[in-house]
C-alpha cells in the first residue's frame, strides 16, 4: 500500500524524515515537499536542461504536474544542474500509517464494531496483517495505560 502524505501530515513528523526531505522542505515548504514525495519518492531526477533537454524534457514536465513554475523555479536555483534524489520517507511515512490505523480502528469501535470486525475491515485497507494491527493496538494502549499492554499478549 502507497502511503501518502498531506503537507500538515508531514509538518508533523518532519523529525523522522531523512536530510534530504528536510532540505526540500527548507527549499519548498510542505505542500510542494508533500507532492514530490507522493509522486516521486525513491526517484532521482535532474535539473539539466539545453543540451540534455531530450532527456531531461519529460521529467521538467512531470515535475509541472505536481508543482507549479516558481516552485520548479526555486528548485532548480537551488540545485542547479545536479541530480537529486527525492527520498521516499518510508519510515517516517509508515509512522504515519500506523497511527492513521490506530485512529481508524478507535473510530470503528466509536461507530460500535467490535475490535475484531474493525481489524477484518482495516487490516486489508491498511495493507497490514491481523498480528502487525493488533501489536499496533496493543503498543498503542501501553502508551495510554502501560498496565494494559499484556491484554493483547
Amino acid at each position: 500500500m502507497k502511503i501518502n502524505v498531506n503537507h500538515e501530515e508531514l509538518a508533523q513528523i518532519e523529525a523522522l524524515l531523512p536530510e534530504s526531505a528536510k532540505m526540500l522542505i527548507h527549499v519548498l515548504g510542505y505542500p510542494a515537499t508533500s507532492k514530490l514525495i507522493n509522486r516521486f519518492g525513491g526517484v532521482t531526477l535532474a535539473g539539466k536542461s539545453g543540451a540534455a533537454r531530450e532527456r531531461t524534457g519529460g521529467v521538467h514536465a512531470m515535475l509541472r504536474e505536481v508543482l507549479s513554475e516558481e516552485e520548479i523555479k526555486k528548485l532548480i536555483a537551488y540545485l542547479g544542474e545536479e541530480q537529486f534524489y527525492i527520498p521516499r520517507c518510508d519510515s517516517a511515512l509508515r509512522q504515519l500509517r500506523n497511527a492513521r490505523f490506530v485512529a481508524a480502528i478507535s473510530e470503528r469501535q466509536d461507530d460500535g464494531l467490535s475490535i475484531r470486525q474493525a481489524m477484518a475491515i482495516l487490516c486489508p485497507r491498511f495493507g497490514i496483517s491481523d498480528r502487525q494491527g493488533w501489536k499496533l493496538v496493543s503498543d498503542k494502549a501501553s502508551t495510554i495505560n502501560p498496565g494494559q499492554k499484556d491484554l493483547f499478549n
